[in-house]
């Protein structure tokens, strides 16, 4: 797409004529529309996660600065924003941008708002064509397009050098027996070998993701595809047997209580040398790096394995979508914003601020150098989708976080999870 702003400049005139910049708000909850005021004065109002928020900062600051509109950012912890979105949506509360799931993951899903007519249709828009097939796949329903990639989010291992370093270990593993014996040795030293917030379960599934990438993805066939087909299912099927079995053997290796720890509580044990290990998804990594008086340099990042084959190994990967309100107040005014974003000088201040994977195809880069471990899984093609964005709907996922808490806990077994998602997974989609 080109970068002439002249597109651009029409509908900012539009929109802001006798519009003065003010300064972008703080981070909130957003549970009431915005007043007649805001709209006169040309707020874009947004709900996003916390993730989020760094790197679209960079961008409103350029986009108020060029149109005159101000955006109003407001955000919350991804499971926080998920059940506050679907009220607001109700209500009709919600903000004009909203951050939405990939597929039909979740009930704020973008093929879940989308099917429901919650969502604009964003296909015409300048910057649609700069979507990745795969990407825009995952937010298209009818041949429509429902979503903006801000950026291409992945799962991957952080460690902590100094413990590392200690425990003696001297590089990151790359195959389950390596992981198995970087946490034996961990663990000797005194150190957790990983730290998991499971709390609500949502950092819970990333490791049935990052397993399920290598164990049933690995050979190219579409694990997904024959369960949808009726072929297998997650209690019958080897390769979900096989990652429930590894999933639960790394349990010995967590944090104690871990199903009541917060997620930001194992990130500062991670910064803090308490231990070894932190599975996450790389937006996170500003963050970690936040809790370290050393920052990013105090950290190292791998892709999590999941077989004793090397080449088997990948990196789970699927885009951050935002998205427009089909009730917006500021319609116009949140295309304007995306129609911004859409440039390559803005896609790669997002990717420079967030630390990210560039979501538009416009020739931004990822400059973070935190994630060059995993860029050749990138420039391979050795990625895999996130699985649960493949689902058929949002209550397989949901069963996974409710049902794996007490899995962690020990009050029911792999299998009556496995038996539960298939309940839930034969539902199909909603309709």
């Amino acid at each position: 797409m080109s970068n002439d702003a002249r597109p651009r400049i029409r509908r900012f005139t539009a929109v802001a004529v006798g519009i003065t910049a003010m300064a972008l708000t703080g981070c909130g909850f957003v549970n009431a529309p915005p007043s007649d005021q805001e709209e006169a004065s040309g707020t874009v109002t947004a709900y996003v996660n916390t993730e989020m928020t760094t790197g679209l900062g960079v961008v409103s600051e350029a986009f108020t600065e060029e149109s005159g509109l101000e955006l109003d950012m407001n955000s919350a912890e991804t499971a926080d924003l998920n059940t506050q979105l679907r009220v607001q949506l109700t209500s009709d509360t919600a903000a004009d941008l909203l951050r939405v799931s990939p597929g039909m993951s979740s009930p704020v899903a973008a093929g879940v708002l989308a099917t429901a007519g919650e969502l604009a249709d964003l296909s015409d828009e300048p910057w649609a064509a700069d979507v990745d097939p795969a990407m825009a796949a995952l937010a298209t329903v009818d041949g429509r397009l429902h979503a903006f990639p801000v950026a291409r989010n992945s799962i991957a291992m952080v460690y902590n050098k100094a413990v590392f370093e200690e425990a003696g270990i001297d590089a990151p593993p790359e195959t389950w027996s390596e992981l198995l014996d970087a946490a034996e040795k961990i663990a000797a030293v005194g150190k957790t070998p990983i730290a998991a917030g499971l709390a609500e379960g949502i950092h819970l599934q990333f490791y049935i993701y990052a397993l399920a990438a290598s164990i049933g993805f690995a050979d190219g066939t579409d694990l997904n595809d024959r369960q949808l087909a009726g072929e297998t299912s997650f209690a019958d099927d080897p390769a979900w047997a096989e990652v429930f079995e590894k999933f639960e053997a790394l349990f010995p290796y967590f944090t104690p209580d871990s199903t009541g720890v917060p997620p930001d509580q194992a990130m500062q044990e991670l910064a803090r040398g308490d231990a070894g290990m932190h599975l996450n998804v790389t937006a996170a990594l500003p963050a970690i790096a936040d809790y370290s008086e050393e920052g990013a340099d105090a950290f190292g990042v791998f892709v999590m394995p999941g077989t004793d084959d090397a080449g088997d190994t990948r990196l789970p990967m699927a885009p951050e979508f935002i998205a427009i309100n089909a009730n917006a107040k500021n319609l116009e005014g949140a295309k304007s914003f995306l129609e911004f974003f859409g440039t390559q000088e803005q896609v790669q201040a997002y990717a420079d601020a967030a630390g990210s994977i560039p979501g538009l195809s416009v020739g931004a880069s990822p400059s973070n150098e935190a994630l060059t471990p995993i860029l050749p899984f990138v420039d391979e093609g050795r990625t895999a989708p996130f699985a649960n964005y493949l689902w058929p709907n949002g209550d397989t996922q949901q069963t996974l976080l409710q049902q794996g808490v007490l899995w962690v806990n020990g009050d029911i077994t792999a299998d009556e999870v496995a038996q539960q998602m298939d309940a839930k997974f034969e539902m199909g989609a909603p309709e």
